[in-house]
């Protein structure tokens, strides 16, 4: 309110203790000593990404060999530099949009080695379980690397890569087929539907489908998944004796490490050869 004395006008401000209290609150959340060291570590992660190994006194004793990995990866480094710190948020910021940025690097990856495959007169089925699966598997392979290197027990680093493979089996092939199924329900019947699968289809008129039902022809999929298990076993029949006997599933010395790694790639190039062997009929 104002009131004039000796003609001057007096302003008095009555504070809104609710509307304090809520502000106090607002403060406490936000957090800005946090934002402020957030965003210079943000800020770091760029200036980072353009040193090679990370800084201007290691890019002076950088070789020949750390400038070309540098310069083959250092347009990714500036897109995942986007990345925001893990001050911002608790970290569920950064978790969000790496995930995001994984997702679409995997995605670019799948469709770049399916174009290799078809460039190549390659069946689809051996593009899957060859080009496409290393594709898809690279950045999970960098991070089972980085965790065991980093972490002092192989819970990590294993754990990535079966948690990852869970995540491809149940969420990457239920999700898709959940979303046809329910599509192909809502559109029923269609002339395309009835030239592959109905009455006078060559191919699966014996199998008396529902009109308009989802498809997903097996193929040789069963004797795929048979070896995958089969080698799988072998692998964690590997990690047991190497608990036992060497002290640990990872690491130990030299000679373990390189015998292990060998069979462990003999075991993935054995599943690669005998899916490829059955998906053209040699036996």
């Amino acid at each position: 309110y104002q009131r004039r004395v000796h003609g001057i006008a007096l302003v008095h401000i009555l504070s809104d203790d609710q509307v304090k209290t809520n502000v106090d609150k607002l403060l406490a959340m936000i957090n800005l000593d946090q934002i402020k060291l957030g965003t210079a570590t943000w800020k770091e992660q760029f200036v980072s990404a353009v040193y090679v190994n990370g800084s201007a006194e290691e890019q002076k004793a950088a070789g020949v060999r750390d400038w070309l990995l540098h310069v083959f990866s250092v347009p990714w480094k500036l897109v995942f530099a986007i990345v925001p710190p893990s001050r911002i948020g608790g970290g569920w910021v950064a978790f969000c949009v790496a995930l995001s940025f994984i997702g679409l690097l995997t995605a670019l990856v799948g469709d770049l080695a399916a174009l290799l495959g078809c460039t190549m007169n390659i069946d689809d089925t051996i593009t899957a379980i060859t080009f496409v699966a290393l594709g898809t598997s690279l950045p999970d392979t960098f991070a089972s690397k980085t965790a065991a290197i980093n972490d002092p027990f192989a819970d990590s680093c294993i754990g990535n890569v079966t948690g990852s493979n869970a995540v491809n089996v149940f969420l990457g092939l239920g999700l898709p087929w959940l979303i046809g199924a329910i599509y192909w329900s809502i559109k029923g019947t269609s002339a395309e539907w009835l030239a592959r699968y109905g009455p006078g289809s060559k191919k699966h008129a014996h199998l008396n489908l529902t009109p308009g039902a989802f498809v997903v022809p097996a193929g040789d999929l069963a004797f795929s998944v048979i070896v995958f298990t089969c080698v799988a076993v072998i692998a964690l029949g590997l990690l047991m004796i190497r608990r036992r006997y060497v002290g640990g599933e990872i690491g130990g010395p030299a000679a373990t490490r390189r015998a292990s790694g060998a069979f462990l790639v003999f075991l993935w190039l054995l599943y690669v050869v005998l899916s490829a062997l059955k998906t053209k009929a040699v036996f």
